[in-house]
């Protein structure tokens, strides 16, 4: 749609921004929230909420209103528009705005009496959150040329009723992110937004409902983007790697300028490229960047863990909120660099900042039910970094040792003098923000030691500091339990334990699974859904794709880490209950919806595509059927990846690294089998694949051990096949069907004769030719013949089929039969 369709909501902005200018409110100004007897003046609805985020604004002066159906009801009934404002706990901004505007009585009151308030944490409802992200960009490209979004979110709605008594409302209408309370920063005045949206409702109804219309169909066009089924190839993993490359910043590390954000899905692709194809040129980009981010800023120095970006090119001064998802996410990323290839000079460097992640993990944010904790905040007492940053004088205060002193002036890079200066408050002293001037082996080179002496003297600075800084007040802390976000930790955190062989690591991964997966499911079996949060014991908010795709990552890791089979049964099981839940293959051609079906509350139903900092449900959920095609030697989970990895190939050519983690998957998928596109997963098929549950076709060998002394045994391989289905015989009787087979499953030591049977004649609908078919059960008689002088333990086998029903068809499927061998 053209902008000059949006010509009357870009007039309003001209019109917010020509208004007079005043400063900002200070916090001089702000009225006290309490009476003199400490209770508190304001309550809300939202005292009645778990979430952190909505319990900061309990005591406003607003009228909130959490998400749902109470809140809509409301707005119907007064006819008044919606104010949806989304944000987080721990976002700077958001607690920026509720101090200038939601916190002043004068303010709320002109919400109360136009608008009804609702808050919404994004964490809870992703699902909201990326509708009116996609309207807030959506509503900037159209008004200013750019597309521009964030948090806190400020999104004004038409209420539900507004075009007619079946009207469902929720339509975009004005959108922004942080508005001061006058206009400021070329900002306009939240004020004078307020008073000039709610003179468009009541004097321009009809325009403002256009525009909503509108709006609202862009948001629908661009969440439904779908593209055609197309054959994946490696090409599009060399793009995205070309393209990654060709952003690498050869000064200070990392992919991109300023402000660095750590980007793991994009690390991790990198390292899959590495592994696969090494090369020395991309090694250098790398490992450059890992130790960049190690040393810098944005990683706690003195308390492990990373913050949540880089406001600078050098990693020296982080955004200093702390989340649990980075953390997760960049101990695999560091925990996998060491496996291809540990730091050239230091090569414990890695492992260190592995354990000492785990550690700020363990010590800082695990909940006492053994699950991990969300986030901590940027700020203290309005002041951001205000735990974390240090002066010359006050480390020298709590070291009071010259060696300790010495040590910690020189290797922190505080003899440079001061480097952060607080960007919000002028007044406040230049302090620093902890960084590595030196590498570590360059530093004991310099003060003639060896490395293991400067990490002894290192270590006890470090605890030192560390002990001064807990005495300090501390950032607050979102203590919620996010299922999603707790897998990408149990994955770290079990991997960790592994590689490192620290069992305390993978004893705690394994605690916050075994939590999660009693206290945070809905029944049992394949028909128990998933609760996405916690807090305080008490779960709620039914689970999207992303909690059942990034928690089957963590099982998968935990059963890698443990070899604890239940682990893996409930992966197996909560894939194949995110299947049914969310299936995109009948609008989309494979690929899974973000959402549950029949949402009331929203207007569009998502199948995310871009991998940010965290990546979508829909690549992770195809790395895990990758996972468990791996770890059960059942091909029919790598075909369903590759059906749906070819539903997203053509936007993976379109959107280059925006995909990176499908990137990643489908460079996976290629490697377990290079001819898996050519033979299932390039083609569209009548039905969507099933998922291996045992119920088509059951597949037994007898015996089940056999004696291979002298070269060679035979036995028998039983299929039998559900009825109402069948399965296309040996020779189907037409050279397009794929005809059942047992082979050897990728040993060149084992020849494999197998005596088919004819099948049963059979006309279907779709052939004018009869076919040949196995129905029921039937018995397949194997030669196997060893040809070499192995001592073997197990043979394989690997039994292609492909099960059809009298209309249509399923996916072929491999599935691999291990035999033992006495």
């Amino acid at each position: 749609m053209p902008v000059r369709r949006l010509t009357f909501m870009s007039l309003l902005i001209g019109a917010l921004l020509m208004t007079t200018t005043a400063g900002l409110a200070s916090d001089a100004d702000s009225h006290e929230l309490k009476n003199p007897d400490g209770s508190w003046k304001y309550t809300n609805a939202l005292a009645k909420e778990s979430s952190p985020y909505l319990l900061q604004h309990a005591h406003n002066p607003v009228n909130w209103n959490a998400w749902g159906p109470q809140a809509f009801d409301l707005a119907r009934k007064t006819g008044k528009p919606i104010f949806l404002s989304i944000g987080y706990s721990t976002c700077y901004w958001c607690h920026v705005m509720e101090r200038e505007s939601f916190e002043k009585p004068e303010i709320a009151a002109q919400m109360n009496e136009r608008f009804i308030s609702i808050k919404v944490d994004r964490e809870e409802r992703p699902d909201v959150d990326d509708i009116y992200m996609a309207a807030t960009q959506i509503y900037s490209q159209l008004t200013t040329g750019r597309a521009q979004g964030g948090w806190p979110m400020s999104v004004f709605l038409t209420p539900p009723g507004a075009d007619g008594p079946d009207d469902p409302g929720l339509k975009p209408f004005f959108a922004g992110t942080y508005f001061p309370p006058k206009a400021q920063y070329g900002r306009p005045g939240f004020t004078d937004l307020l008073e000039h949206l709610h003179r468009a409702w009541t004097e321009d109804r009809a325009k403002v409902l256009t525009a909503a219309g509108q709006i609202t169909q862009h948001v629908m066009q661009h969440l439904r983007q779908a593209s055609k089924r197309e054959k994946p190839t490696l090409e599009l993993v060399q793009n995205a790697t070309q393209q990654l490359l060709g952003n690498y910043e050869p000064h200070h590390g990392g992919f991109g300028q300023a402000p660095k954000f750590p980007q793991p899905s994009n690390l991790s692709f990198l390292i899959a490229v590495q592994r696969s194809n090494a090369n020395p040129r991309l090694w250098k980009a790398l490992s450059h960047t890992f130790e960049r981010m190690a040393r810098g800023g944005m990683y706690d120095q003195i308390g492990g863990g990373f913050h949540r970006y880089s406001t600078d090119e050098k990693w020296l001064v982080p955004h200093f909120e702390k989340m649990l998802y980075d953390n997760g996410q960049l101990v695999e990323v560091y925990l996998a660099a060491q496996r291809i290839q540990p730091d050239a000079k230091d090569p414990a460097l890695y492992d260190r900042v592995v354990r000492e992640t785990c550690d700020y993990v363990l010590r800082e944010m695990v909940d006492e039910t053994g699950a991990f904790w969300s986030a901590q905040d940027a700020e203290v007492d309005a002041r951001e970094g205000g735990s974390y940053i240090w002066t010359a004088d006050e480390v020298q205060k709590v070291l009071a040792d010259k060696k300790l002193t010495d040590m910690a002036m020189q290797m922190y890079g505080l003899f440079k003098g001061t480097n952060f200066q607080d960007p919000h408050h002028r007044d406040a002293p230049p302090a620093n923000v902890l960084y590595l001037h030196w590498r570590l082996d360059e530093l004991a080179q310099n003060r003639g030691e060896s490395i293991d002496e400067v990490l002894a003297i290192k270590s006890q600075v470090d605890q030192s500091m560390l002990a001064a800084r807990n005495k300090r007040k501390q950032p607050g802390t979102d203590d919620k339990v996010i299922v999603s976000w707790n897998g990408l930790m149990i994955a770290g955190m079990a991997t960790a334990g592994k590689q490192l062989g620290e069992s305390r690591y993978t004893d705690a991964a394994a605690k916050a699974a075994d939590y999660i997966l009693e206290h945070m499911r809905q029944g049992d079996g394949e028909d128990a859904g998933m609760y996405r949060t916690m807090r305080k014991g008490k779960a709620k908010i039914p689970a999207f794709l992303e909690d059942y795709a990034f928690f089957v990552h963590g099982l998968i890791g935990l059963h890698r880490a443990t070899q604890v089979e239940r682990y893996l049964d409930a992966a197996k099981t909560l894939t194949h209950a995110a299947q049914k839940r969310f299936d995109a293959t009948k609008d989309y051609g494979g690929g899974y919806y973000d959402t549950l079906a029949d949402q009331a509350d929203l207007f569009v139903r998502v199948r995310s595509t871009y991998d940010g900092a965290i990546a979508t449900g829909n690549s992770q959920t195809i790395h895990n059927l990758i996972d468990l095609s791996e770890l059960t030697d059942d091909h029919a989970y790598l075909d369903r990846a590759a059906h749906d990895l070819s539903s997203f190939a053509a936007a993976m050519r379109d959107r280059g690294v925006g995909m990176v983690h499908m990137h990643h998957a489908l460079l996976r998928a290629l490697e377990s089998d290079p001819e898996l596109f050519d033979r299932a997963g390039g083609a569209v098929t009548s039905q969507p694949a099933e998922m291996p549950d045992g119920q088509v076709v059951a597949i037994h060998v007898e015996p089940q051990a056999i004696e291979l002394s002298s070269g060679i045994a035979t036995l028998n391989v039983s299929l039998a096949i559900e009825d109402g289905y069948h399965i296309n015989a040996h020779d189907p009787g037409q050279e397009w069907l794929i005809g059942t087979s047992i082979e050897a499953d990728g040993d060149d030591g084992v020849t494999i004769n197998a005596r088919y049977p004819d099948g049963e004649k059979r006309t279907y609908a779709f052939s004018e030719v009869p076919l040949n078919v196995y129905e029921g059960t039937m018995q397949i008689p194997v030669t196997v013949t060893v040809t070499d002088d192995a001592d073997r333990k197990s043979v394989k086998l690997r039994v292609t089929y492909q099960a059809c029903t009298d209309a249509a068809c399923l996916q072929p499927r491999q599935v691999a039969v291990r035999v033992q061998v006495k």
